[in-house]
């Protein structure tokens, strides 16, 4: 992947590339660990708007290195899984330079470029994919083509997960346009026609409900057991630029996906301050004393957090309401939520203890962090 200074003007498709290198690394091994088959899938993975000859801009290239990294990793571990990595592009001229890319770069893992449209080529995958574990990658650059009954086979398919690129910047401006095709390419797009109450909603409330909205489709239609997200933001002003939202039925794709979050908080952190000291500089014709990284959180992120947080602690208690829990059934649940991390539902358990709302059952004298295995429960007045 290329350094940050690679992606001036276009900072948040590197926050993006940042979380798809380390997510795809994560679940990759831990998957090929176990001997199983791997499939990444690139639905979208034209290199029309590449920079660059060998594409190390774009996923297509990132997705290539790591999957190789990993496979070597997997390799000196005596693990040897199939690893295959299949690429979609529906543009003729796109597709062949797709095409010359993999062919330049060849690797272990096997590729397999298919042309046609994404939800075309749902048998295709299907096919090549088989029983093996999946991960679906979907990157459009609006909302059309991914029309949510059309993805349903690929998204039920089991073992796998998704990553969809909730265009939320591009969907918040035609939300509002009262036009019957628009209206009915957001309903395909939802899978439902439920959206349309969102638009009576205030403008800081219609991104929360677009996107709680087509979570929960996604949970439905993919029969996924969790279903979260994390927001990007444009570089230059406290706005978002699009979510990853990410599908899975195991727990421990949450964990990981929440590890990845929080190192791509501090990333891009330094990333948007770098970005707007330079738009400053170039604005005023001057440079800025400059002392190294800086991590600047967004006034919308932490809020976000702080938020996120209060959520958090009251989901804990609603949960232990109805009954005890064991911990590896809460924390999931709790992570589930965007900008909660593993620390901060530690945190909890232990602070609860400490006010004598909570007991953790099966903690030993001298443990100082909950872990798997043990029973949370409230303290009964």
């Amino acid at each position: 992947m290329k350094q940050v200074a690679y992606y001036k003007g276009k900072e948040q498709t590197y926050v993006k590339h940042f979380f798809l290198e380390r997510y795809l690394e994560a679940v990759a091994f831990h998957i090929g660990y176990s001997h199983r088959e791997f499939v990444y899938v690139d639905c979208f993975s034209g290199p029309w708007r590449a920079d660059d000859e060998e594409l190390a801009d774009t996923s297509i290239r990132i997705a290539l290195d790591k999957l190789n990294y990993v496979l070597r990793g997997l390799t000196k571990l005596n693990r040897t899984p199939p690893i295959r990595a299949i690429f979609i592009e529906r543009q003729p001229k796109a597709f062949s330079a797709l095409q010359t890319a993999l062919e330049q770069h060849r690797h272990a893992v096997t590729t397999i470029p298919l042309q046609g449209t994404f939800e075309n080529n749902i048998p295709a995958i299907l096919e090549r994919v088989g029983n093996s574990f999946a991960f679906c990658f979907i990157d459009p650059t609006g909302w059309s083509g991914f029309a949510m009954d059309e993805i349903s086979p690929l998204l039920c398919h089991q073992p796998g997960e998704v990553m969809v690129n909730f265009m939320w910047d591009f969907i918040n401006r035609f939300i509002n346009f009262p036009e019957e095709a628009n209206e009915r390419s957001l309903d395909r797009f939802f899978g439902t026609p439920d959206w349309r109450h969102i638009r009576t909603l205030a403008a800081a409330e219609r991104e929360t409900a677009s996107l709680e909205l087509y979570q929960e489709q996604l949970r439905k239609t993919g029969g996924f057991t969790y279903v979260t997200s994390t927001r990007i933001l444009k570089p230059q002003s406290d706005r978002a630029y699009f979510h990853l939202v990410y599908a899975t039925r195991n727990s421990k794709g949450i964990f990981k996906f929440r590890d990845v979050e929080k190192k791509t908080y501090s990333e891009q952190n330094s990333v948007r301050e770098n970005a707007q000291r330079e738009h400053r500089e170039t604005k005023s014709g001057q440079s800025e004393l400059f002392f190294g990284p800086v991590e600047r959180p967004s006034q919308l992120t932490e809020e976000e957090r702080t938020r996120r947080l209060r959520q958090a602690r009251d989901l804990i208690y609603a949960i232990l309401r109805r009954g005890p829990a064991r911990y590896e059934e809460l924390q999931p649940r709790v992570l589930e939520l965007p900008l909660v991390w593993n620390e901060d539902f530690k945190a909890m358990l232990l602070e609860g203890r400490e006010e004598g709302l909570i007991v953790i059952n099966g903690m030993k004298k001298g443990e100082r962090t909950p872990k798997a295995g043990l029973v949370i429960r409230l303290v009964r007045s």
